[in-house]
């Protein structure tokens, strides 16, 4: 059958997703579609529930196969696809009902290779579209050294012409960080390819709460950090040959980008989970941050100190962090689990904890109630119940950024928690 759409779907202990994900598929307004589900060696019920799909439904394919990560199912998924065009979808990842209808359309009519649309996220934290992604779908056509899709690694808002990449030798790395960031740019810069924006088209991106589900976007861990280095490695690379071979002005200024690219993604999506991370891990990450700053120009510098300044230049070690805490909170009852749990899921790691009753496995950053506060702001909790993960970043941007400022810490407290209350 020729279909207009191949839809290719990692599935590795996914039990509580995978319906949802492959129902608002067949729920497309664009019927002529091909979905495959490479179920990648589950330990849990995953490949019972899509055992039965092909029987039940001609255009779902499903192939098995030894866990072997999402980019060796991704690419062994590759194999199979027969549609014009391919996209690839995370098994707990949804997209609105006419999104393939809206991309195959726009992708004939400007005879694009790529197409990029919205991505919203859902589920964890507030409902809220990707301001790059949304950007990026509003243009007619995107230049393939546009710098915003050095910002825009995201997989599953972008399409691509099965043949063109089926002929070609891109395929995701053996990585498990930023692979599909290292995909994209590879398609782009090896292909030079067409690309369009399809703004009516939206993908929608499942956050989930990182205590009951943390993903691997939410964890730290040197293999991560080290893959993570591999996969933009490859991204330079690739830019290199490209930026020369098409004699691309601005060269330099380019890198730059991809230099910065670097540097906030080790800051955020790594640095802010520094509790999570041993004092190996977290000194490499401190190493790679401090070689990206010396490589900056003053300009990018400034940009990159201004945008993480609750976190700082990124330190060594865990006791130098505990050493110069933004935050002190006053535990005022024996902590539960949880509510430890959720101090250390904050986004901002920058704070200690002073407490009656200390833990026996504890972090350097936990002190006796009975210590003098060290931080520039001192606040209270409960300890009983765990506090949303946004919380201390929160009250940082009240203290530093708003004319709430000024306030006593109880209220800049109570300040954060409204705020969050209507950010759910």
């Amino acid at each position: 059958m020729n279909y207009k759409f191949s839809i290719i779907i990692p599935a590795y202990n996914c039990e509580a997703f995978i319906g949802e994900t492959v129902g608002c598929l067949l729920s497309q307004t664009l019927k002529d579609i091909q979905i495959i589900i490479v179920e990648d060696g589950a330990t849990d019920s995953t490949a019972d529930i899509i055992r039965d799909y092909p029987s039940k439904h001609k255009n779902i394919t499903v192939i098995n196969q030894p866990n072997g990560g999402v980019s060796s199912a991704r690419n062994h998924g590759i194999e199979y696809a027969e549609g014009t065009y391919t996209l690839f979808l995370d098994s707990d990842d949804l997209i609105t009902s006419d999104t393939l209808e809206k991309i195959y359309n726009r992708m004939e009519e400007k005879k694009a290779d790529m197409a990029i649309f919205r991505m919203r996220r859902f589920g964890f934290g507030s409902e809220d579209d990707n301001p790059v992604a949304k950007e990026l779908s509003e243009e007619e056509y995107i230049d393939c050294f546009d710098k915003r899709l050095i910002w825009n690694f995201l997989l599953g808002n972008k399409a691509f012409r099965t043949s063109m990449l089926k002929n070609s030798d891109v395929r995701f790395p053996a990585t498990r960080y930023s692979e599909d960031g290292a995909f994209n740019m590879s398609f782009i810069y090896r292909l030079s390819p067409v690309i369009t924006g399809v703004p009516g088209a939206v993908a929608k991106y499942r956050r989930c709460d990182p205590e009951k589900h943390p993903s691997v976007t939410q964890s730290i861990s040197m293999i991560y950090v080290e893959d993570f280095i591999r996969s933009l490695d490859i991204v330079k690379a690739e830019a290199e040959i490209a930026l020369e071979r098409d004699n691309i002005k601005d060269k330099d200024e380019y890198k730059q980008e991809l230099t910065v690219k670097t540097y906030c993604t080790l800051m955020n999506e790594f640095y802010r989970l520094l509790w999570g991370a041993d004092d190996e891990t977290l000194a490499f990450i401190s190493q790679k941050c401090r070689e990206l700053h010396s490589q900056m120009t003053a300009e990018k510098l400034k940009f990159c100190d201004d945008k993480y300044k609750e976190l700082g230049l990124a330190l060594a070690s865990k006791k130098e962090i505990a050493d110069v805490p933004f935050l002190s909170v006053k535990v005022r009852s024996n902590a539960s689990e949880g509510f430890l749990k959720s101090m250390y899921h904050q986004s901002l790691p920058m704070f200690e904890l002073l407490m009656k009753n200390i833990p026996e496995e504890t972090h350097e950053n936990i002190h006796p109630v009975s210590d003098k506060p060290k931080g520039k702001i001192t606040i209270s909790l409960s300890g009983r119940k765990s506090v949303d993960s946004r919380l201390f970043r929160v009250i940082f941007f009240l203290k530093v950024n708003t004319k709430l400022g000024i306030l006593p810490p109880f209220a800049i407290k109570h300040c954060a928690f409204l705020f969050l209350k209507f950010k759910k």
